[in-house]
């Protein structure tokens, strides 16, 4: 994540995460890096996404004995300074996106700026249960469509050819491709 003159988050330096933690590895001066454990549910995380330009993460979890569902979580990115004035990075919930009751496979998600560019995030989930990928405003919270797909959606990838936009998802014997009007 580059730095950027965001009075909400400055940082640059790289997120990072396993299937139980994530940590913001901020860059110093010099090219060293410090790390700053987020402070994220433990456990269950399938992804972990970021829209660099918002200053945005979307970790993903598995359904557990909490929570009967699959879950993306939208993080932001925060700050505050301790005592010394050095900054302590970390991360709050902002919008949590449901999906259903299974997965069994490592699907991946998507965080992108709206192509129609009003300024709005929006965020796409695969959803193993029906099939689908399901497409979210970010902001408002709200389902803005539901890919119907033959099989469980395992990656998607939103991309730009010649100034049209489009979203890529892939199924185990399928790329779907779906393009912006």
């Amino acid at each position: 994540m580059p730095r950027a003159a965001s009075a909400a988050f400055p940082y640059g330096g790289v997120l990072a995460g396993t299937l139980e933690n994530a940590s913001f590895w901020e860059l110093k001066m010099g090219n060293s890096h410090f790390p700053h454990v987020l402070p994220m549910e433990s456990g269950g995380f399938i992804d972990f996404q970021t829209e660099s330009s918002t200053r945005h993460c979307l970790v993903t979890y598995r359904p557990d004995k909490s929570h009967n569902t699959l879950r993306s979580v939208l993080m932001e990115m925060s700050y505050e300074l301790d005592d010394n004035g050095e900054p302590i990075c970390s991360c709050h919930p902002v919008q949590t996106f449901l999906g259903g009751p299974t997965c069994k496979l490592l699907t991946k998600s998507a965080i992108f700026r709206n192509p129609e560019d009003d300024g709005s995030i929006l965020v796409c989930t695969g959803d193993e249960a029906s099939k689908s990928a399901l497409v979210w405003d970010a902001g408002s919270g709200s389902l803005l469509q539901d890919l119907q797909t033959d099989q469980p959606v395992l990656d998607i990838c939103p991309f730009e050819v010649n100034h049209s936009s489009y979203l890529a998802t892939l199924t185990e014997k399928i790329v779907h491709l779906y393009r912006w009007e």
